[in-house]
């Protein structure tokens, strides 16, 4: 499995964990999250925090999973499931997202996050 993979698998299972987070480990400085929902959304480390403090929200059990993973170059494409509680209800969110590396840390971010889960 290629570095890019598994970091993404890293920080899956950190997620689910509720373990520390290693922002300047996993993110370069200018990262961006691209989602048409977000377009304000801070960039560098700033954001690249801001989005994972979401997960923080959650409360166990959380499941984080890459159910699939393509690589392209210096990209890899996710299909992911989450399931967690949040507010005191079951959440299952589906979600791909697309990510672009640089020097082997997290440069871009597209991803659409859908209530629901993925159906076999």
């Amino acid at each position: 499995m290629s570095r890019q993979k598994e970091m993404l698998r890293e920080i899956a299972q950190v997620i689910a964990a509720q373990g520390e987070y290693r922002i300047g480990e996993w993110f370069t400085e200018d990262f961006r999250l691209i989602e048409p929902t977000k377009p304000n959304w801070p960039r560098g480390h700033e954001g690249a925090r801001k989005l994972l403090e979401a997960f923080r929200t959650l409360r166990p059990p959380v499941e984080f999973v890459a159910l699939d993973m393509v690589e392209e170059g210096h990209r890899v494409a996710v299909r992911w499931q989450l399931s967690a509680t949040h507010q005191g209800e079951r959440l299952r969110l589906a979600s791909i997202a697309i990510y672009r590396f640089e020097k082997g840390r997290i440069a871009e971010d597209w991803g659409i996050p859908i209530r629901g889960e993925w159906l076999d």
